[in-house]
């Protein structure tokens, strides 16, 4: 495997600054994981893309690439780029590995089969025909319950945890967000930046903006999601239109997806 890695820049009020880190992988024909590992503890990644689905081509092999980035503890998020049909245990491999997001490329047989896994084990997905024409027009989108089976069904997943605790929040349902968001937590979900950010729109809906302000402070240390900068515009925006006297509510944007 080869990976290199990719810094995006994320403008806003105060100029370009460096955001988000992350590695991109591609397949040399080796399916040793040892230049990974040793660029994500080098470099502190927290994120990886898997950009070439000759990876994914081989199940077998796949599935045990997955398992020994759970063996060696590669704690990272990632996404996939596939252009063969998925099989239940190959998303399951990927999904506990670590894999948040998958793009395929299938035919419309295919597709139907490649969404309903992807879907089973709650990954967001892009999904386009072979001619490039995506089958669907806006994000695929989950209900909370769909959320709550999943977090069920992968009991012991960080990230099926830190989604579920998204879907309560924005489905209003507040008073629910700590308990998943704190299994996440103890399981070591790896972008700790994105956590903060979760509690600071939680701040920001109970009307504790100053408090809001100061988790995304702490979530803006290092090279964070984008979403994090998104929000301090969205702070700043609101408290120089006056939000804060005239009673405004502010809200704040969390974030689940993957960059790819």
């Amino acid at each position: 495997m080869q990976i290199k890695t990719r810094t995006v820049l994320s403008g806003g009020e105060t100029g370009q600054r460096q955001s988000f880190r992350h590695g991109v992988v591609r397949f040399d024909g080796n399916w040793s994981l040892d230049t990974v590992a040793r660029e994500v503890a080098e470099r502190g990644l927290t994120a990886l893309v898997f950009d070439d689905p000759a990876i994914f081509a081989d199940h077998e092999k796949a599935v045990g690439m997955c398992l020994d980035m759970r063996v060696r503890e590669m704690n990272v998020l990632w996404s996939a780029r596939l252009d063969t049909v998925p099989s239940d245990g190959l998303i399951k491999s990927m999904r506990l590995a670590g894999c948040q997001q998958v793009d395929m490329t299938l035919d419309p047989d295919e597709a139907v089969e490649g969404l309903f896994w992807a879907r089973h084990y709650g990954l967001e997905v892009r999904i386009r025909n072979t001619n490039g024409i995506s089958y669907a027009a806006e994000r695929i989108l989950y209900t909370v319950a769909e959320r709550e089976a999943i977090a069920e069904r992968l009991a012991g997943l960080h990230a099926a945890q830190f989604d579920l605790a998204v879907a309560y929040f924005k489905a209003q349902r507040y008073h629910e967000v700590m308990l998943p968001l704190g299994k996440a937590m103890t399981l070591r979900f790896p972008m700790n930046d994105l956590c903060l950010n979760l509690l600071a729109c939680l701040s920001a809906a109970k009307h504790y903006p100053d408090q809001a302000a100061g988790l995304l402070d702490q979530a803006g240390y290092g090279c964070p999601h984008p979403v994090v900068f998104r929000n301090r515009d969205l702070l700043k925006a609101w408290l120089a239109s006056g939000g804060d006297i005239k009673g405004a509510r502010l809200r704040l944007e969390p974030e689940s997806l993957f960059i790819s």
